[in-house]
């Protein structure tokens, strides 16, 4: 918030601007100038919120900038000084739009009153005009999050015509907040615009200062990013009671099924770093437990859940087709380490990983198309994404052993080249050539290979090389297995070789496959 105090008479300039702590009302700019012309050149270069002007001035009066200020600055708040309490002149400054005037020699208090009014005024046409247009704000609000600079300086310009004065170097902090039934339900029971309200809202209850000003955006999943800033210290004053009360209040109006997760300070400059620190709470909360929690840049990872020690157990129960019992055994053990907050991200992905590769062995080792496990409500694609919290996972494993289950009493009569397909699978980390399928289905290699491609429409090598590079992508994109590793796992012993067979089938490098995976999630 500006003021601009115009006034020919510099010791009543500096009366005011020394006899009002400006700063304690919220104004983060106090500008002065002693004629008409120096006024208005101040305010063509600056964001002027609230102008005090005298009325007798020489040259040109107050009367006259207040009505070119209503003409050009429609939203900017005119208060006259005069020491003529004439209605005549009242009368005149109304017309031009004057929001009031004070009669001078004034007490200060009484002129702090009429800012202060002026200020409510500012502040409630402002909320009015952003509930109308919540989802434009909330664009603008968003984009200062951009990798793009001059996306951000399009936001930063945007807000200051708007009547935030902020900049590169303006204080930042944020509350990332997840609201569990808005984020699962495709038809809420809220609006967004109630939960835009309510932020702001409870925001202004539970942050005081005058100078910090909230702002809220939706982002692409469904989760709402509370940002506060500032141009002072006050974000270094807020303690955590404050963000307690924000979190209480909001639960009381919206419902206990929701988590606050809250960034650490920094600058506008860095607002894509404040915003990941957040971020990165947010995911690795995969169970979903409302409730409060704060970034702390040295936060230690939990340990691994020891799940590769249960592989072998599950292994033999699934191979000896107790499916009951192997799906009690692994959600049991799975909430377990919910409960004692041992899973975050990456042990939950590694979690899904190794209980993956037991399915889809023993789907392989029981000729069952592992396709024919996933349907129109539960895709491949819903499983492979499924480990990114603990109900998804969940319902994934026991959707999954169920499926396997159903289909694993089917004994389906195979061809050669189904049988030849389910060999490959099977064998698909080992360096296998045409003659050993061949030789797998009792075929002579020139006649198999005729028929496998008579029957699939492309000739057998061509079909194995495909196949391992469709599983290396499943491997690359999992940031924790070397490159060296995946071509171990394929069956290359020769590096160079697997990267120049992946690049012929993909142009582009393992390496660079891997990058534009993990910059593309980062995004």
């Amino acid at each position: 918030m500006n003021i601009l105090i115009v006034d020919d008479q510099i010791s009543v300039i500096k009366g005011i601007t020394t006899g009002i702590n400006f700063s304690q009302l919220g104004i983060h700019h106090v500008y002065t100038a002693t004629n008409v012309a120096q006024a208005k050149e101040i305010i063509k270069a600056n964001v002027i919120d609230i102008l005090i002007s005298d009325i007798e001035m020489p040259n040109e009066n107050g009367l006259s900038l207040c009505k070119w200020s209503f003409d050009n600055h429609p939203h900017m708040i005119c208060i006259l000084l005069t020491s003529h309490a004439s209605f005549t002149y009242a009368k005149e400054a109304l017309k031009f739009g004057c929001f009031d005037y004070i009669i001078q020699p004034a007490p200060y208090h009484e002129i702090e009153d009429v800012i202060l009014r002026a200020i409510a005024k500012i502040m409630s046409d402002r909320e009015k005009n952003h509930y109308y247009n919540l989802e434009v704000t909330g664009n603008i609000v968003l984009n200062l999050f951009s990798q793009n600079p001059s996306n951000r300086q399009n936001s930063i310009l945007s807000l200051n015509q708007m009547g935030y004065s902020i900049s590169e170097d303006s204080h930042i902090q944020s509350v990332i907040i997840e609201i569990y039934p808005y984020t699962k339900s495709e038809s809420p029971t809220f609006s967004d615009k109630s939960i835009y309200l309510s932020l702001i809202e409870k925001a202004k209850m539970s942050f005081h200062s005058p100078t910090i000003n909230p702002l809220v955006c939706l982002n692409r999943y469904k989760q709402f990013v509370l940002l506060l800033l500032c141009n002072d210290e006050s974000l270094q004053e807020v303690g955590m009671e404050s963000f307690n009360l924000f979190y209480e209040n909001l639960c009381k109006e919206l419902g206990p099924d929701i988590s606050c997760y809250i960034t650490p300070q920094g600058l506008l400059s860095e607002s894509r770093e404040v915003i990941y620190a957040g971020h990165q709470l947010l995911i690795n909360n995969v169970t979903k437990k409302p409730g409060i929690y704060l970034s702390k840049r040295d936060k230690t990872i939990p340990k691994s859940t020891g799940i590769l020690e249960n592989i072998t157990r599950w292994t033999k129960l699934l191979e000896s087709s107790q499916f009951s019992i192997l799906e009690e055994n692994i959600l049991s053990y799975l909430e377990f380490n919910a409960f004692i907050n041992r899973l975050n991200l990456e042990n939950l992905s590694e979690f899904h990983q190794q209980l993956t590769k037991i399915f889809f062995v023993y789907s392989y080792q029981m000729n069952i198309d592992i396709m024919n496990l996933f349907s129109v409500k539960f895709t491949y694609s819903d499983y492979m994404n499924s480990y990114k919290d603990v109900r998804s996972l969940t319902e994934c494993i026991s959707y999954i052993i169920h499926a396997i289950k159903d289909n694993s009493s089917a004994d389906v009569a195979k061809g050669d080249v189904q049988r030849a397909i389910e060999y490959i699978l099977a064998n698909i980390s080992n360096a296998i050539s045409v003659k050993d399928v061949a030789n797998y289905v009792h075929l002579s290699p020139e006649y198999f290979s005729k028929l496998f491609k008579k029957e699939m429409g492309e000739n057998v090598k061509n079909y194995i090389l495909r196949i391992k590079v469709d599983v290396a992508k499943d491997l690359l994109e999992n940031p924790n297995i070397p490159i060296s590793m995946v071509a171990t796992e394929l069956g290359y012993n020769n590096f160079s070789h697997f990267t120049q067979m992946f690049k012929k089938h993909e142009d582009v490098t393992p390496s660079e496959y891997r990058n534009r995976i993990l910059n593309h999630d980062k995004e």
